[in-house]
């Protein structure tokens, strides 16, 4: 496996088992950078999540997409750990 494929795997597990949103945020803004090159970074972060997602995950529907990016925009707001939490 390449170096820069290591590297979109390694940010994108981040950002899929972040533990916070600050984790999420700055685990898609490395997954942004990487995918979309530095200017990216000058966009808003859920536009350019929604670019990420259509370069990882494409979908011919357009619904299907929607639903794709979704889901990918969620891990930003709602992080796997946080949305996980077993009340006591």
């Amino acid at each position: 496996m390449d170096r820069h494929l290591q590297q979109v795997n390694t940010w994108y597990d981040t950002l899929m088992f972040a533990n916070t949103p600050k984790q999420a945020r700055i685990a898609a803004r490395e997954l942004v950078k990487l995918i979309l090159g530095e200017d990216a970074l000058n966009l808003p972060l859920e536009e350019s999540m929604r670019k990420v997602c259509r370069r990882l995950r494409p979908a011919e529907d357009a619904k299907e997409q929607a639903r794709f990016d979704a889901e990918f925009l969620e891990l930003l707001t709602a992080p796997t750990s946080a949305t996980h939490t077993i009340a006591a």
